[in-house]
């Protein structure tokens, strides 16, 4: 029995131990029930019944329902936003997708040390889960796709995408040079693991010679600190829209503010939905005059107030 359970019950017995009942209560109750039955018609004693019935179904189940679960956001679980980026040109020297489907693929780009993501839509083939990573390695390793100008990629420039299979929960990557160093591996894992889900086995090929079996590293030592999910940089949004911040920072808390040039015009704590270590998430409805903002999301240092882990991207309020 879960808590709020039995302090209904407890406050049931109490209510019930008031009651006093008369000694002839009984008969009383026999008697006006006897009188209702010379007048009511048979389907409505058959209704009145059945939703005395269904009350006390409904009564039962609200008492011995659980609390709702809370579960913890994975930061592996990627959603396209709302309102998908548009489509991104195919970058040079890549295959043309004219005239197949595109999809809106997460993209994982180096700010830093840590790891960031934007959502692109990209022509993507057939729409088969080989056929989407390639066009999101593709975008990845390209030099300068990243919408937000703070983001990078640790690939060198160059690199190209020979094969890719899907077998399972294992992802064959064949491309023209191995991970440089161990961001960009991650930097491949994870934008790898936002097409097929969960945490996949990576076997990264270098033309066509076994490299090594990658996977994703903890969350807490490779995801960005502090992370501002949505508007994404670059986006037009409506006068009332949803800032969407993720991380995971002391005591849960994180700052948001939004400027229009060096003009703060608000300024909000957030408190995510768990602390560090654990990776928390948060949202806020902000509502805007239009114009040119920039929205940001960081943490103040315990230690000398400072800001830390600051994500700004520039957005039109229409």
């Amino acid at each position: 029995m879960t808590r709020d359970e039995e302090v209904l019950r407890r406050v049931l017995e109490s209510e019930a131990a008031k009651v006093e009942v008369r000694p002839d209560a009984l008969s009383a109750i026999r008697a006006r029930t006897a009188r209702r039955r010379r007048w009511l018609p048979f389907g409505a004693v058959v209704f009145t019944a059945a939703t005395a019935t269904a009350a006390t179904l409904v009564v039962v189940g609200l008492v011995a329902r659980p609390a709702p679960r809370q579960v913890a956001p994975d930061p592996g679980a990627v959603t396209a936003p709302a309102s998908p980026p548009p489509a991104t040109p195919s970058p040079s020297g890549s295959d043309s997708f004219s005239g197949t489907p595109s999809a809106a693929l997460a993209i994982y780009y180096v700010a830093g040390e840590r790891l960031y993501r934007e959502f692109h839509r990209l022509p993507a083939g057939d729409g088969s889960a080989p056929d989407k990573i390639r066009a999101a390695v593709r975008e990845m390793l390209e030099p300068e796709t990243a919408s937000d100008p703070d983001y990078t990629s640790d690939w060198p420039a160059g690199v190209r995408v020979r094969d890719v299979s899907v077998d399972g929960s294992a992802v064959t990557v064949d491309l023209s040079a191995a991970p440089p160093n161990d961001l960009a591996a991650q930097q491949l894992v994870w934008t790898v693991a936002a097409v097929v889900g969960g945490d996949p086995s990576v076997r990264v090929r270098r033309d066509g010679q076994s490299v090594d079996t990658l996977r994703k590293a903890p969350a807490v030592d490779t995801l960005a600190a502090v992370w501002l999910i949505e508007p994404q940089h670059g986006s037009t949004v409506a006068k009332t829209f949803e800032a969407h911040v993720a991380g995971a920072v002391f005591e849960a808390t994180a700052h948001l503010r939004v400027r229009m040039g060096d003009t703060v015009v608000t300024e909000k704590v957030l408190t995510l939905s768990q602390g560090a270590p654990s990776r928390g998430e948060a949202k806020v409805t902000l509502t805007l005059a239009p114009g040119t903002y920039t929205v940001e999301a960081y943490e103040i240092s315990a230690r000398d107030g400072s800001v830390q882990h600051l994500d700004g991207h520039t957005v039109t309020v229409r």
